[in-house]
């Protein structure tokens, strides 16, 4: 009978509850506490204007802020924002079932407001000659296009991925190598050499990607369906993915393939990386031109605009 089996079945093998860890109180104390970091980092380091660095971060809090609420509303889990010195900010959290829509959404929560803010003050210059004006559109509009360029892990590259998920898996170790050409060739050319973090991680996660699919291809030769929520998984589901994971993940050879540990997040947020069934494909193929448009028109038009509205430009 049922009731007998699932009695006698060990603890060891059932799959825990996905929890959250850390507070919603720590997780505020650590985005504040890095948005300090970044303040002072660049106060010490670049002329000392804190007017222009307090401008720069609250471009880049306003970006960040669309996508935390887009998260919050379509029901992310442990989302939290980190600034780091330098480099920008992010946003992070973990996707119950959402749809392709409410995931495109959120990409684009992030930048176009911030195009729409730098063509209102551009649009304020043109009326005021006010350099100050001008200056703030450009912050505002190169911060968010840089976000929507094609190059993964900015918003563009994976808007793309999201808009062809289901040959994504292909195409993305590509996008990934030629991301990482270009903007290699970008920290030459700029010398500017801190975008070569950049390189390192999307070198980091297209080892990350060839470990999955190397999973990925475990459970496909074992019959082994990972094609569903965390929610949805099965006990056994659970155990078969995660026995694989320790074979190919060396961040988790430690831990012991026939029994659950006592610490295991680390295992249970790959397991969700694993898993492909957490976005419900509802984007049609005009939905796909449509948004492709959008992602153009944003990207072009407020180039074009600035280069035009331009004191310097002349024709």
């Amino acid at each position: 009978m049922p009731e007998e089996i699932n009695a006698a079945e060990p603890a060891h093998s059932k799959k825990p509850l996905y929890e959250n860890e850390s507070g919603s109180g720590n997780l505020w104390i650590r985005t504040i506490v890095s948005i300090a970091l970044y303040i002072a980092a660049y106060y010490i380091f670049f002329h000392r204007d804190l007017q222009w660095i307090l401008i720069l971060t609250g471009a880049i809090l306003l970006h960040e802020t669309g996508h935390f609420i887009a998260m919050k509303i379509f029901g992310y889990r442990d989302v939290h924002m980190l600034f780091i010195p330098f480099l920008g900010a992010y946003v992070s959290g973990s996707p119950q079932k959402i749809s392709q829509k409410q995931r495109i959404i959120t990409l684009l929560a992030g930048p176009l407001p911030g195009i729409v803010i730098g063509f209102v003050c551009l649009l304020i210059f043109t009326s005021t000659s006010d350099i100050f004006f001008y200056r703030l559109s450009l912050i505002f509009i190169i911060l968010n296009v840089f976000n929507l360029l094609p190059v993964t892990p900015l918003d563009g590259g994976q808007l793309l991925e999201n808009l062809f998920v289901r040959t994504g898996r292909a195409v993305q170790p590509f996008l990934l190598i030629a991301s990482a050409i270009c903007l290699f060739y970008m920290a030459v050319v700029l010398h500017n050499y801190l975008i070569l973090f950049f390189v390192w991680l999307i070198v980091m996660r297209f080892r990350s990607i060839q470990r999955l699919s190397a999973v990925r291809k475990d459970l496909d030769a074992d019959g082994i369906s990972y094609d569903e929520s965390y929610e949805a998984l099965s006990d056994a589901g659970y155990m078969a993915i995660r026995k694989a994971l320790i074979r190919h993940i060396p961040a988790l050879r430690e831990y012991d393939a026939e029994k659950i540990s006592d610490d295991e997040d680390p295992v249970i947020s790959y397991v969700n990386k694993v898993l492909t069934g957490s976005v419900y494909m509802d984007l049609g193929n005009s939905g796909r031109i449509i948004v492709l448009s959008l992602w153009i028109v944003f990207i072009f038009a407020p180039v074009i605009v600035f280069i035009y509205a331009s004191p310097h430009y002349h024709l």
